[in-house]
């Protein structure tokens, strides 16, 4: 026993402790705007679509629009990109995918779109729109629309939910 203690007294010895700093560093800015309340949850309504408007890969229903509102822009924004997120079509990782389920649709997607109507590839950055230092609103102008990702089309529900994030110049 005398020699265990003697032994764990040693081993206690042996360990070292160190010390360290850590330094932080960051800017604080004022290039940001405030989401305006109704643009924190957007609801686009798609309409109802023919499935035989999807006859092919690409084809697409019409173009539905919806902004997202800012307002109170800092002194020094200067411009804002948009990038919306969400689980991604398995058949074109550039739409957003219909939610699965009894009774929802396949063989389509959603695209979203910059105001040029350019597509977005789900999980990328729109185009940088511009803003004005101090604006005190700004709406910025999207697009969504069905479009058929090339495996059959099955009619159905047809939702899916993204999220976005504005990434400020």
């Amino acid at each position: 026993m005398k020699y265990l203690l003697l032994l764990i007294l040693v081993i206690c010895f042996g360990v070292q402790a160190h010390d360290g700093r850590v330094y932080i560093t960051g800017t604080i800015t004022d290039n940001t705007c405030t989401l305006t309340p109704d643009s924190e949850n957007i609801t686009v309504n798609m309409g109802s679509v023919s499935n035989r408007q999807f006859y092919q890969a690409g084809a697409g229903a019409a173009y539905q629009p919806f902004s997202i509102n800012l307002e109170n822009c800092g002194s020094t924004a200067s411009g804002v990109t948009v990038s919306f997120s969400g689980t991604e079509d398995p058949k074109n990782p550039d739409l957003l995918a219909i939610a699965a389920g009894a009774g929802n649709a396949s063989g389509v997607g959603i695209a979203l779109y910059n105001s040029d109507k350019s597509l977005i590839p789900a999980g990328e950055n729109s185009r940088m729109q511009p803003l004005i230092g101090g604006q005190s609103s700004v709406h910025l102008t999207f697009y969504a629309r069905y479009v058929a990702d090339g495996n059959a089309v099955v009619a159905g529900e047809a939702d899916a939910s993204a999220t976005f994030v504005l990434t400020y110049a």
